[in-house]
């Protein structure tokens, strides 16, 4: 199936991706900002989210209760969105409201306020949020985990950024992040649903062809290189299990073996757990986990993403448990999969793909990522035969390539089993001379 999309490019640079689907009389109406976490400047992680977590909290013609207001009695919904690499506004709305819709998007994309007294209350927010998840320990085994991956870049922060560098931060430096990241060369808008493609082309032109930034910026930081030797990172929470996370840094979204690295994932433990090693036998067979998995591709984008297997265990367990997934992987690198397995994987990826489209607002996303990494216009048509085109050999040939089975990082977060915590990991016979000890010990 080719995806009959329109392309229209604005003289300013922005770009504007229309699909029709005339099934319901909804729209999906996204603006996307590259502006994610990605630019935020190093000692001022959160910003980027705070900015946009502010976008429809007042304009130069509304303020943040005339947009509620307006989306609520339209039966609307809008939502802001900050993530690694992107920000920016989705609406979900009726046909009949797009006029109006526009006029919005246009107010909270240009000219937003900012105003303090709503900055303070969105701060204090986020503040609150960030003190709530310190005590989920996936959350902070997650943070921790990517603070190894991404160290010496803002991608090591979480989106939400601390509460250190939250308390750092001011109204002013929101306001400058937008006027500089917050351009159209920066931004693709895509409208999806019950719309006419040359009405809403007409539409946008109309109302974004004049913005124009002078004051655009956009930061390039040092390529993130893949650790060189393992870490291990040990966090007390005196919690009733223990998480943990093991891998490394991954692959970019345009990596050539991206789909390969689809089908590894389903076949080692991203799919579901009759199909996938990891679950299936620690969870299943030898009741290990409570939850357990592993992916490298889902996490690729513009940056690379990482490879993480995590697994959620009891504390008796815990050695059991990280011997059982590193065995899992170090099989899957020397022996690669099984045919029966390939033909599993494959079923799965080309029968789930249809779940990519089963909403206006997924299908957004989707025609996204084929403009950010140029998929073309027939992806969703040569997706199946990529997928059933792969064979045992190129999976073990990426698995030997992109798996790294001395070389990680592994963050362990739960109850110390001993009074000395820096006694408390042991590593195995044999194993003692792969790790170096980066961090253990910490409690909360």
């Amino acid at each position: 199936m080719k995806i009959l999309l329109q392309r229209t490019q604005l003289k300013n640079g922005l770009v504007l991706l229309v699909l029709e689907n005339h099934q319901l009389p909804l729209i999906s109406l996204t603006a996307f900002v590259s502006a994610g976490l990605d630019q935020n400047p190093f000692n001022k992680a959160g910003l980027a989210s705070l900015t946009a977590r502010l976008l429809d909290d007042g304009t130069q013609s509304y303020t943040a209760h005339e947009i509620s207001e307006i989306f609520e009695s339209a039966g609307g919904i809008l939502s802001t969105f900050s993530e690694r690499e992107l920000s920016g506004i989705s609406l979900q709305i009726r046909q009949s409201h797009l006029a109006k819709s526009l006029d919005l998007l246009k107010e909270m994309l240009l000219y937003p306020t900012f105003p303090r007294p709503r900055f303070e209350l969105e701060r204090r927010k986020m503040k609150n949020y960030l003190r709530a998840s310190a005590d989920d320990p996936q959350v902070v085994g997650a943070n921790l985990f990517n603070q190894w991956i991404y160290l010496d870049s803002p991608l090591q922060y979480p989106s939400l950024g601390t509460e250190q560098s939250l308390d750092e931060l001011k109204v002013e430096e929101v306001r400058d992040f937008h006027l500089q990241k917050y351009t159209p060369q920066q931004t693709i808008i895509v409208a999806v649903g019950a719309i006419n493609k040359r009405s809403i082309a007409h539409a946008v032109r109309e109302r974004f062809s004049d913005w124009e930034r002078s004051e655009f910026c956009r930061v390039e930081f040092p390529k993130v290189e893949r650790q060189t030797k393992p870490i291990l990172d040990e966090y007390f929470m005196e919690k009733e299990q223990v998480s943990i996370f093991l891998g490394h840094l991954g692959v970019t979204r345009r990596n050539s073996d991206y789909h390969t690295l689809q089908v590894m994932d389903v076949v080692l433990g991203n799919g579901p757990g009759f199909t996938s090693r990891i679950p299936r036998k620690l969870r299943d067979d030898q009741g290990l986990a409570y939850s357990t998995y592993s992916d490298i591709s889902s996490s690729s984008g513009i940056y690379p993403g990482h490879f993480v297997a995590f697994i959620s265990t009891s504390p008796e367990n815990r050695r059991r448990a990280l011997d059982a997934i590193r065995f899992e992987i170090e099989n899957i690198v020397a022996n690669g999969i099984s045919s029966e397995e390939l033909l599993v994987a494959q079923n799965f990826l080309t029968g789930s793909f249809v779940f990519e489209f089963q909403s206006n607002a997924s299908i957004a996303r989707f025609l996204l990522s084929s403009e950010l990494f140029d998929l073309g216009a027939d992806y969703s048509d040569r997706y199946p035969d990529i997928i059933n085109g792969i064979d045992c050999k190129q999976v073990h040939r990426v698995a030997r390539k992109y798996l790294d089975t001395i070389n990680y990082t592994t963050v362990v977060v739960g109850p110390s089993n001993s009074s000395n915590p820096r006694k408390s990991w042991s590593l195995g016979k044999g194993q003692a001379g792969r790790y170096f000890i980066k961090a253990v010990g910490r409690r909360r």
